[in-house]
């Protein structure tokens, strides 16, 4: 037992003894990274520190500008910067959204934000934006809905302001490849993060707030289906967050008219490709166009001086060739002389040919039309030149663009105001109201008459067919805001006399001569004739003296 102790003291006393320090060397200090130093040459050798300052190649333009500010992270508190790296990336790489990362994937948030500033983007955006909203549509009824109910819809949708809140979300739609706009309820903060049921229940009357278009980086997804594919909502949000607030997505309507694979969704923080992200190498080829074209109408014309540079570069003679260019610099005017030394030195100048700059600047632009699938006239208001030149074709075309846009991207958003109204208004939801987008093409007052002219004869036509009556068609002048007629309709049905009621017949006849020329009977009264003669009682004297 003591010898156990004893031994157990001595591993004790050999384990508490401190160990020799285990030498480890010194990693090798890293070598700096190579930098080009500032060398100054003279003589021959001094155009060389022009190339070696020289500032480094910019890869993207766009980029460039969109990067030239960067964000300092201590101007952010530690939940504003934890908030802004789970914004960007769900993939299990953390991904910080306050700095600008050049990729193809994603680019963030805060570079799609400083890329819409570009007036090359931002006229873009705006573009399919004001197209969409400008002949806007009208609520429509299938079933038995009074126009009564049809007035106050426009009316709701007027109060909450549909037609400004559905622009902005194409804006951020074309900008940041995602829209959301929130249904405000009225005691709604407690039951955000359940979900919207358009029912009397779920949003009873006059319960219905109004719309808020949230832009896309303060919304952060929080759950989704990664399990089944063939579930309905597989990659699809079912909840967010918005900043610190958990909403769900019946009531924060989300629109991505360009989606990603799956794969990709989370990467894209379950938004799509914007507008801009497609556009970037088609808007630095036209930067850098544009750019090459201004330095070559700037410097078109170079101007030298031959002279004996053999001499003039020697050791201490660089001195007197700076001022010797400084001079001439100093009096290169049109109205000033230049001195020249007769025997060293001749005066040259060459001109670079600016032929060809303007098609090589308009297909820079026609490559951004292209990309945006905007008409130059519309895009930039550039009209086609050459002889019998005309944008209508294109046009149609971007009309067909901006109606299939309407229809998969905007429709179903309307249609779910359409319905908040309905509840909030009446109670109950009518499936016979529908929206119905305006035609995108407008008439000139040329087209608009020539149409009416048309109509005219198409409803004479049928009127002598007898398919329609002439009230018939009375009505449909009266319910056509186009038509020039609208509101002149009364109602009242004329009824014809008939065949041998004289009286009627003669009633109708006076009837039309006094609305058609009052005045010429007024001026066939004689003087001092107190009633005009009673033409009925006439007409049937005269009708029984032939026997009528």
């Amino acid at each position: 037992m003591t010898q156990r102790r004893k031994n157990r003291k001595s591993h004790s006393q050999a384990a508490s003894k401190p160990r020799p320090p285990i030498h480890v060397p010194a990693p090798l200090p890293k070598p700096p990274p190579a930098v080009a130093e500032r060398v100054e040459l003279a003589g021959p050798m001094i155009g060389i520190n022009a190339l070696l300052n020289a500032p480094a190649e910019v890869a993207s333009l766009s980029m460039a500008q969109a990067t030239r500010h960067k964000v300092e992270l201590e101007n952010y508190r530690q939940p504003e910067q934890a908030a802004a790296e789970m914004a960007l990336d769900f993939n299990g790489q953390a991904g910080n959204a306050l700095t600008f990362v050049e990729s193809t994937s994603f680019p963030g948030f805060p570079t799609l934000a400083l890329l819409a500033q570009l007036p090359e983007y931002r006229t873009m955006h705006e573009t399919l934006a004001d197209e969409c909203v400008r002949m806007w549509g009208k609520v429509k009824a299938s079933g038995d809905a009074s126009p009564e109910t049809l007035t106050k819809l426009e009316e709701e949708l007027k109060r909450v302001k549909l037609r400004e809140h559905v622009r902005q979300a194409v804006i951020h739609d074309q900008a940041f490849g995602g829209a959301h706009v929130f249904f405000s309820l009225k005691d709604d903060e407690n039951a955000r993060s359940l979900p919207l049921v358009f029912r009397p229940y779920s949003v009873p009357k006059d319960s219905f707030l109004g719309l808020r278009v949230v832009e896309p980086y303060w919304v952060t997804p929080n759950f989704y289906n990664s399990i089944d594919p063939t579930a309905a909502d597989f990659y699809v949000p079912s909840s967010w967050w918005l900043l610190g607030i958990e909403v769900h997505a019946t009531r924060l309507h989300t629109i991505v008219s360009r989606p990603v694979p799956d794969l990709l969704k989370p990467t894209y923080s379950f938004r799509g490709i914007s507008m801009s992200q497609l556009a970037i190498p088609y808007v630095d080829n036209w930067l850098r166009t544009r750019q090459s074209v201004s330095d070559t109408v700037k410097q078109f014309s170079v101007s030298g001086v031959a002279m004996d540079l053999a001499q003039a570069l020697q050791p201490g003679a660089s001195v007197a060739l700076q001022q010797r260019a400084q001079l001439i610099n100093a009096y290169r005017d049109n109205r000033n002389l230049l001195l020249l030394d007769k025997a060293t030195e001749e005066f040259f100048q060459v001109n670079t040919p600016l032929s060809g700059l303007d098609a090589l600047q308009a297909q820079g632009q026609e490559q951004m039309s292209a990309v945006s699938h905007i008409p130059l006239v519309k895009l930039l208001g550039l009209t086609p030149t050459g002889l019998n030149a005309s944008s209508e074709g294109e046009i149609r075309v971007f009309y067909d663009y901006v109606r299939g846009y309407q229809s998969h991207a905007l429709t179903n958003l309307i249609h779910s105001v359409l319905q908040l109204a309905q509840l909030s208004l009446f109670g109950a939801i009518d499936p016979g109201i529908t929206w119905e987008w305006a035609p995108l093409h407008e008439l000139t007052a040329l087209e608009d008459a020539d149409r009416r002219y048309r109509d005219s004869e198409t409803a004479t036509r049928y009127v002598e067919m007898g398919a329609i009556t002439p009230q018939q068609v009375a009505e449909h002048l009266a319910d056509d805001p186009t038509s020039g007629y609208s509101g002149l309709f009364d109602g009242t049905e004329a009824v014809e006399p008939a065949d041998d009621d004289i009286a009627g017949i003669t009633e109708q006849i006076l009837q039309i001569g006094n609305e058609g020329a009052p005045n010429e009977i007024a001026s066939t009264r004689q003087e001092g004739e107190e009633n005009p003669p009673d033409l009925t009682e006439r007409g049937h004297s005269v009708g029984l003296q032939h026997g009528a």
